[in-house]
C-alpha cells in the first residue's frame, strides 16, 4: 500500500497519478543510495502530453544552459587578460 504522502496527482488533470516502476543507484556510482520511484498518469493521452511538456521545459533549460556558457566564455574572450610584452 502507499502512503498518502507518496501519492501525487497530474499536473493537468488533477486524477492521481499511479506507481510505474522503483529502482535504486547509487549517487555518482558510489556513496548514498537513491530510491527513485516514478509515477505516471492514469489516462495515457495526458501523460503524453505532461511527457511532451517536460520535454520542452528541459529543451528551454538547455538552450538557456548553453547561452549563459556562451555569454561566460565571451566576457573571458573580452575581458583583457595579462598582457604580454
Amino acid at each position: 500500500m502507499i502512503n498518502k504522502s507518496e501519492q501525487t496527482v497530474c499536473i493537468l488533470c488533477g486524477n492521481l497519478r499511479v506507481f510505474s516502476r522503483k529502482w535504486k543507484e547509487k549517487v555518482d556510482g558510489k556513496g548514498s543510495m537513491v530510491t527513485h520511484t516514478e509515477s505516471v498518469c492514469a489516462d495515457s493521452e495526458c501523460q503524453k502530453k505532461v511527457d511532451s511538456k517536460f520535454a520542452e521545459m528541459r529543451e528551454r533549460r538547455e538552450s538557456a544552459d548553453e547561452r549563459r556558457k556562451g555569454i561566460v566564455i565571451a566576457k573571458r574572450l573580452k575581458s583583457p587578460a595579462i598582457l604580454l610584452k
